[in-house]
């Protein structure tokens, strides 16, 4: 939890306000946190993960959103370029950007209700950030 929490406030993520302003016409969504245990490839414990995530299922179209976007392989296409490498012989790496969604920026105003146990009880959040869980997530 102080790595998400850590991760989130070095992003800038959200700006704290007080929920007796809130901004009008506008219904906060909720959010929670999100616990996994992390395996390595032999099935031991790699580490315990814990991730904030906002209830993207109460966010209203045209207003907290207007496109949603899931990348999705195929796996011909992945199949074609590990073909490519094998047969030009080249190297293929796999890499994987921690807290991917905190670099990305959001179009929308979007207010959250914070997860409990990080101390902003009776505030509320604006988001700056992407947050797994949000509709637009992904395409962001």
């Amino acid at each position: 939890m102080f790595e998400e929490d850590q991760a989130i406030e070095e992003a800038e993520t959200w700006t704290v306000h007080d929920f007796t302003n809130p901004p009008s016409g506008r219904k906060p969504i909720g959010s929670r946190w999100v616990f996994k245990v992390k395996h390595n490839a032999d099935g031991s414990v790699e580490r315990d993960k814990a991730r904030i995530v906002a209830k993207g299922y109460s966010q209203q179209e045209g207003l907290d959103y207007a496109q949603t976007f899931t990348p999705v392989t195929r796996y011909d296409s992945l199949h074609l370029i590990i073909d490519l490498a094998t047969h030009l012989d080249l190297d293929m790496e796999q890499l994987d950007i921690k807290s991917a969604f905190l670099n990305t920026d959001l179009v929308e105003e979007i207010w959250m209700l914070p997860p409990p146990g990080i101390g902003l009880d009776g505030k509320i959040l604006r988001l700056r950030k992407a947050l797994h869980g949000l509709k637009q997530a992904p395409l962001q």
